[in-house]
């Protein structure tokens, strides 16, 4: 019984929330998942940093995505305001605490506010841990192939590609491994990366054998997307001029320190509240 009550609250809640954010943002809802990728690919190596023209290579594509597959009026996309998510399933208290240190490292390089909520009152990212049946309904709906795809998330966006709400589904029926790689990729998903990196790319955005936290260059493109000088008004070619620089002063920060998140924080720049705006392009 409290599993039947459970999917009626996952159906219901993923319908309001929907309906929200539709309401505030309905210029457009994109869906990006973790496809499972067949043939050898060596593991993922979360420490190894790589070099700056392979970091922009890649940033190009998760940022923006495929070029045949680009919106052609917002190329950045990211959230202006505080996140607050609300994790939803049976298996949700086991993973609390991973999408806790996500959270972290997110508030860090973003400057923007990312907190877990209990309930889902307010909350402008929910993420579900689903049964498979369930699962196949709701990515049957977003993807002509469901059947590659692992793990999903829809984004809202409003007109000018700020992130106004995003709903990340997983199934619960996958191994511990599987769950906490999902949510590391489907969370870069979720603040704006829009597409994937090569596949030997040292990456939780990578398709295939991915892993379980943010590797170093993961840091350093997150710190990138989020650094006010890539505007929501530019195209991708502009961006990539910018984040050019960008990437160039993050790796020479990196390099030899310590503790790379230390060096790579927005700690002044973080926000508790939504920042005044008067409409129009920013």
């Amino acid at each position: 019984m409290r599993r039947a009550r459970l999917n009626l609250a996952l159906i219901v809640a993923l319908g309001v929330g929907m309906a929200v954010a539709t309401a505030l943002a309905p210029a457009l809802t994109t869906a990006v998942g973790q496809q499972a990728r067949q043939g050898w690919q060596t593991e993922v190596q979360p420490d190894r940093l790589a070099s700056v023209d392979m970091l922009l290579q890649n940033f190009e594509p998760m940022a923006f995505g495929d070029p045949g597959e680009r919106v052609t009026w917002t190329s950045v996309q990211r959230w202006r305001e505080p996140v607050r998510a609300v994790l939803i399933g049976d298996a949700a208290d086991t993973y609390r605490d991973d999408v806790r240190a996500l959270f972290a490292e997110f508030t860090a390089l973003t400057g923007i506010q990312f907190s877990l909520a209990d309930g889902d009152s307010g909350a402008n990212l929910w993420m579900f841990l689903s049964e498979r049946d369930w699962y196949r309904t709701q990515v049957t709906r977003s993807f002509q192939r469901p059947e590659t795809i692992v793990c999903f998330t829809n984004t809202s966006l409003d007109s000018n590609g700020v992130i106004m709400g995003a709903h990340t589904v997983i199934p619960e029926d996958l191994n511990s491994r599987g769950v906490r790689t999902c949510l590391a990729h489907e969370l870069m998903h979720a603040i704006g990366f829009q597409g994937h990196p090569s596949r030997n790319f040292d990456s939780a955005l990578r398709n295939g054998i991915s892993s379980e936290r943010l590797t170093i260059n993961d840091r350093i493109l997150i710190r990138t997307l989020y650094d006010e000088r890539l505007r929501f008004d530019m195209t991708p070619e502009e961006a990539m001029l910018h984040a050019t620089d960008i990437v160039r002063e993050l790796v020479g920060k990196v390099q030899g320190a310590k503790d790379p998140l230390e060096v790579l924080a927005q700690r002044g720049r973080t926000t508790t509240a939504p920042p005044p705006w008067t409409g129009g392009p920013v």
